[in-house]
Parts: C-alpha cells; structure tokens; sequence
C-alpha cells in the first residue's frame, strides 16, 4: 500500500511539473526617457504555444497603484505584449521587444519599448 501511494505522488508530481514551469514573475519597471515611472511584477503565464498571458502590479514612487492584464506571445528573445485595462486610463499598449539572457543562463535581462493611442510611448525594463 505504501509502495503504491509512493508511486501515485510520484506520478502526480511528474505531471504537475511542467505546469508550474510555465509560471515567471518579471521584475519591471516603466520609464519615459529617463525619468523612472511604476515599478512591479509582471505575473506571467507561457503555454505550450509561447502564448503570453497574465496580470501586472506596479506602484509608483507617490504610492499610486497600476494594475493591467497581459496577452502576447514570446518567440526565441523577442516578445510581443498587449497591456489593457490598465488603471492609469493609457489605452491600445503594445510592448516589443527582447529578452536575453544573462551569463547564467537562468537570469534574464528584458527591454521593451511600449506604444499606446495618442502616440504615448515609454519603456518597460527588468528582468526575471
């Protein structure tokens, strides 16, 4: 009876894996030239697909809190990121860009550059 519960847990955890492995959190930041604007966590899932999807929650250095969802898709270093709802009213961001990663092979360094209606443009910078 042990042997099989050992088998079924296991089991379960092999298959639960990969699911798991798919989830990041991004360290970001969103900066105009050089001015330094919300800095927070992109909590991201990848499927199968490099299809991108999930929530973004930043604080400014005022204490005023941005959230947004996030759907996109990432192909080898380059990604492609579709900000809506966001709080701060910005409508119609897109942010391009790419992803490299570092020495470790592990940590990843990511720069974007973000356009919104009304010819809005900034960064998104951080890595994960």
């Amino acid at each position: 009876m042990i042997k099989l519960t050992l088998r079924t847990a296991a089991f379960l955890v092999a298959v639960a894996t990969p699911a798991l492995a798919d989830s990041q959190i991004w360290n970001i930041a969103e900066v105009t030239q050089s001015v330094r604007g919300p800095e927070g966590q992109w909590h991201i899932n990848i499927d199968s697909d490099n299809k991108i999807s999930g929530t973004a929650s930043m604080q400014s250095a005022t204490g005023v809190v941005l959230t947004y969802t996030l759907e996109g898709s990432i192909k080898g270093s380059d990604f492609t990121v579709n900000m809506s709802e966001r709080t701060d009213g910005k409508k119609g961001c897109v942010s391009t860009g790419q992803s490299t990663a570092l020495e470790d092979q592990k940590s990843h360094r990511l720069f974007g550059e973000v356009n919104c209606e009304g010819n809005v443009k900034f960064y998104v910078k951080g890595g994960y």
